[in-house]
């Protein structure tokens, strides 16, 4: 725990950073969709989730990379992450195997990852 904690700036900006990529969702939602779900954005509505989804993500990964020179709110930014992420790891692995071959399984393991990194710093 103490690893992460003395590094925690590095570890928020790297995070944050890769949390980032999601704006790519909110600009092209139809081939992000496809290229880490395997499926299709058919109705303007989902579209609009879509974006929204993309906006927000990219959000908390700004708000990561803040909070690594900000320390006072990095506490409530790093609970809010882990909220998001382990939603998404949640949805992920409760598709069963559907999207064990895609890249949302992937991403999923990953957020576990920023998941346990971040709690081991709020317990320490």
């Amino acid at each position: 725990m103490s690893w992460v904690v003395s590094n925690i700036v590095p570890i928020l900006i790297v995070c944050g950073a890769a949390t980032c990529s999601m704006l790519l969702f909110a600009l092209m939602p139809r081939r992000v969709s496809g290229l880490v779900f395997g499926e299709e954005i058919s109705s303007p509505a989902a579209l609009l989730v879509a974006r929204s989804w993309g906006l927000m993500i990219f959000t908390s990964g700004v708000l990561l990379v803040a909070s690594a020179y900000h320390p006072e709110i990095r506490d409530a930014v790093l609970i809010n992450a882990i909220a998001g992420k382990l939603g998404f790891v949640l949805l992920v692995f409760a598709g069963g195997g559907r999207y064990l071959a895609r890249p949302a399984f992937a991403m999923a393991l990953i957020d576990l990852v920023m998941i346990a990194l971040f709690a081991c710093y709020l317990a320490g």
